[in-house]
């Protein structure tokens, strides 16, 4: 039986070979909390409840994901409006 082993092993994977502020922090958003325990339920459901909650938690990341891309045209924008230079950022591959 599957044992979900929680987020952060997922968060410390994606920061590899990142210098992240406060990654630790993304443990406690409401959201990544919300994610983590619906995924943690998955192998106690029927395969119907299952589907249904994960779709439930692409809808939460979904606006995780869009929450963070806000962030990113605030920054531009901010950056733009007061014409300081914003360091290109380094993508990574997956």
């Amino acid at each position: 039986m599957y044992t979900f082993p929680g987020l952060w092993p997922f968060i410390e994977r994606a920061a590899e070979g990142r210098t992240l502020y406060q990654l630790g922090r993304a443990r406690e958003l409401w959201h990544s909390k919300q994610v983590q325990d619906a995924l943690g339920q998955l192998p106690r459901l029927d395969p119907e409840s299952r589907k249904a909650l994960l779709a439930h938690v692409v809808q939460v990341r979904d606006s995780l994901a869009a929450v963070v891309e806000g962030v990113d045209l605030a920054i531009a924008e901010a950056a733009k409006a007061t014409d300081t230079p914003l360091e290109p950022r380094r993508k990574r591959d997956r």
